[in-house]
């Protein structure tokens, strides 16, 4: 995990701080993960969402359907 992931020197002494250290830069790698899947989505989902705020404002402003008129 030092040389493929770039794990660092642990600052702490100890075999327990060692551990703890190692669980925590594998929870940061998840996050690193994570965080690229997010990334790769975001431009799909701001699409979507101004394609459905764009399909909205044509209908709140589309002229009504012209129906038989009364005459009173």
């Amino acid at each position: 995990m030092k040389t493929g992931g770039r794990l660092a020197r642990c600052p702490l002494k100890g075999t327990i701080s060692d551990a703890i250290f190692a669980v925590l830069y594998g929870c940061r790698q998840n996050i690193h993960k994570i965080l690229a899947h997010l990334r790769a989505l975001l431009p799909s989902v701001v699409t979507l969402v101004l394609a459905l705020l764009q399909q909205e404002k044509f209908r709140q402003y589309s002229p009504p359907a012209a129906g038989p008129r009364c005459s009173g």
